[in-house]
């Protein structure tokens, strides 16, 4: 038995909105955080060996930047703002990753449900409905089905990020976009290392582990569609 499967494996999913209302300040935080949850999966030898990580991004549509990997190894490309905002393509785009990323793992290796963090400044823009494609994102009869943590901030239709939400949805308080992205960053972060160090101890094992403090989030009822 390899160390890789001593433990149940993490697997967390970024959904990041990089439509052109994301140009300035919030392209470049999250630019700046991506090497921060590298770092932590570096320094911290128990979060690198159970989390892996994927990155996909949105805009008109999704584009899967970094496949469901050992972050510690991986290549951060620079995120680039693009065009509109389309929602359904997010949850189309983040289904195929996620099938993917999951059937990549070695067979049979232990896996705690899949989650999706989900940021967004800004509303859904295309004609296409999304709900369908989020039904199909989580729809419990799919193994992979995943919880999906929402992150409004900016521009983000409050009611939107509650329809998206399984269970958990925030919306970021400080008014002003960077800071804002900064502490979405910073609240992903501590929820993989907390998670997983949960997850390393079978006798403590509490599930989902969400760190937003109410200082910089409102948490949100999830809303069922």
């Amino acid at each position: 038995m390899t160390s890789s499967e001593l433990f149940t494996v993490f697997p967390v999913f970024l959904c990041v909105d990089v439509s052109a209302s994301m140009a300035g300040g919030s392209i470049e935080a999250v630019n700046k955080a991506l090497p921060d949850i590298q770092n932590e999966m570096r320094s911290n030898p128990m979060v690198g060996e159970i989390a892996r990580v994927g990155l996909m991004t949105f805009s008109d549509d999704s584009r899967v930047v970094i496949p469901l990997c050992d972050l510690a190894d991986a290549h951060l490309p620079e995120l680039m703002v693009e065009g509109g905002t389309n929602f359904a393509a997010a949850f189309r785009g983040m289904r195929q990753a996620i099938e993917s990323g999951m059937t990549s793992l070695p067979k049979g290796t232990p896996v705690y449900r899949p989650v999706v963090f989900f940021m967004s400044d800004g509303a859904h823009q295309a004609r296409e409905d999304w709900t369908d494609a989020l039904h199909q994102l989580t729809d419990k009869s799919w193994k992979f089905a995943p919880e999906v943590v929402t992150f409004g901030f900016a521009d983000a239709q409050q009611e939107s990020m509650q329809k998206i939400a399984t269970r958990f949805a925030f919306i970021a308080k400080n008014s002003d976009p960077v800071t804002q992205v900064r502490e979405i960053m910073n609240a992903i972060i501590g929820s993989i290392r907390t998670t997983s160090t949960s997850l390393a101890d079978p006798a403590k094992q509490e599930g989902l582990y969400l760190d937003a403090p109410t200082e910089h989030f409102t948490p949100l009822p999830a809303i069922t569609i």
